[in-house]
């Protein structure tokens, strides 16, 4: 199949989602909305609208003496990504069409689970706020491990990757801290307790020496995007362009200050070349990259049952040594898994590689299915006579459960958050023990 095909395939899927966006989303009153936005981050931003810089010559800075066979999978890794965008539509369309034949009855009481937890760990604001104290004196301690053996700095990820048993605590760590920060946030804007903004700041501020970024993110995104989607048509196109360019950009200026680098007119001078053809948006070339150093013998199932038993650490653990998906594709691109994490193939890379097309299809019903259904939920939440921040933020928590079985290397957070719902449950019955006797011992003084 010739390149000129591929972009005239290309704009034809790019046109689907902006046809999409406008009958669905801009005509309904809404500027943006989670079913468009996850397909965009998805799918169209680093898979379809980048495949032309996937192709550039300058992917040989990253790439070396592999570029030239990068580009010639480049073309089949492609229409694989473009499957999964029709399977994420397919998956969509299943769940607002209600059908199913019990399908849909079973998978709602599955879903449910997840919301219904989050709703009961924002039910307490002494529950978040004693979690938060917890997260902070377990910050505390881990960087001060850090700090002791390299200064100040702000790349503990580095640093745990020379220090392999200290990796495992920080990941649970960070893990722990960002659950409890964003839910915090979420609860903060619903009842305007300041004192969850005030554990919210002081939790952002120990995981910026974390040294990634995405935990950070990870703290505010659904809290904003459910504001944003709440505005409906009360910001304009341009402002929400300007803001989420100015996310992008500081995100990108944290991962200078993590490799060392501080200085502005040096970091705006490369900004276009870190966009582009950096590691943050390389889903598509990162996954041919796996591709074509691939010996094509399936990994059936290995790097999930990997993540299955993220329990275990790495360092006591030869198979998840072996088969955590960074360790596997380092391994596959010749690598040192100890030294490399690895790189990330997309939503569909890891679920090719263990399963072929089966594995794409089913990583896109299961993400269009889980997407539509948040999307609904957070309209419903923030359009109701009592709108709910918590409401709508608790459904989110959904779509991260659903990224971290598409990439199986944040798996582990997924036993860290059903940890902290288990606690939780636990804080609030030893709470509810003691506040009725409480109450009785006030009233008998009364």
């Amino acid at each position: 199949m010739t390149w000129n095909i591929l972009y005239v395939i290309d704009f034809l899927a790019i046109s689907l989602f902006a046809i999409s966006y406008y009958r669905n989303c801009y005509r309904r009153g809404y500027r943006i909305d989670f079913w468009h936005a996850q397909l965009f981050l998805i799918c169209v931003f680093p898979n379809l609208l980048l495949l032309p810089f996937a192709k550039s010559d300058l992917n040989e800075l990253v790439l070396g003496r592999d570029f030239a066979a990068v580009l010639a999978v480049l073309p089949i890794v492609f229409l694989l990504t473009l499957l999964g965008f029709f399977a994420m539509l397919a998956g969509g369309i299943f769940w607002r069409l209600r059908a199913g034949l019990g399908a849909r009855k079973t998978t709602i009481q599955v879903l449910d689970i997840v919301p219904r937890c989050s709703l009961m760990l924002m039910s307490s604001r002494g529950i978040l706020v004693f979690q938060t104290l917890l997260c902070l004196l377990l910050q505390m301690l881990i960087l001060s491990i850090y700090f002791s053996q390299s200064g100040f700095a702000f790349n503990l990820r580095e640093y745990t990757f020379a220090n392999p048993t200290l990796r495992p605590v920080a990941l649970f760590i960070s893990n722990y801290s960002v659950i409890i920060a964003s839910h915090c946030l979420a609860r903060y804007i619903d009842t305007k307790e300041r004192v969850l903004l005030a554990c919210t700041l002081l939790l952002t501020v120990g995981m910026i020496f974390f040294g990634a970024r995405s935990n950070i993110a990870a703290i505010y995104i659904n809290v904003l995007m459910c504001y944003l989607v709440a505005l409906r048509s009360k910001i304009s196109l341009v402002r929400l362009t300007s803001m989420i360019s100015a996310v992008i950009v500081a995100g990108l200026y944290l991962g200078s200050v993590r490799g060392g680098q501080y200085s502005l007119s040096m970091f705006f001078g490369v900004l276009v070349l870190a966009i582009f053809f950096g590691n943050n948006f390389s889903d598509l070339r990162d996954f041919a990259w796996v591709y074509s150093t691939w010996n094509h013998k399936f990994w059936v199932g290995k790097t999930y049952f990997a993540a299955l038993t993220a329990f275990v650490p790495r360092f006591a653990s030869q198979f998840r040594d072996n088969w955590g998906l960074g360790a596997a594709t380092a391994t596959t691109l010749g690598l040192d898994p100890h030294s490399h994490p690895g790189v990330r193939p997309g939503y569909f890379g890891e679920g090719f590689f263990n399963f072929g097309v089966v594995g794409v299809v089913g990583i896109g019903l299961a993400l269009g299915i889980v997407i539509r259904r948040v999307d609904m939920d957070v309209k419903g939440a923030l359009a109701s006579s009592r709108p709910s921040m918590m409401k709508a933020f608790a459904s989110t928590m959904l779509i991260g459960v659903a990224g971290a079985c598409a990439i199986s290397s944040g798996f582990s957070g997924l036993y860290v958050l059903g940890g902290i719902y288990l606690f939780s449950w636990f804080c609030l019955r030893i709470q509810r023990m003691i506040q009725p006797r409480s109450s009785h011992l006030r009233t008998q003084v009364s």
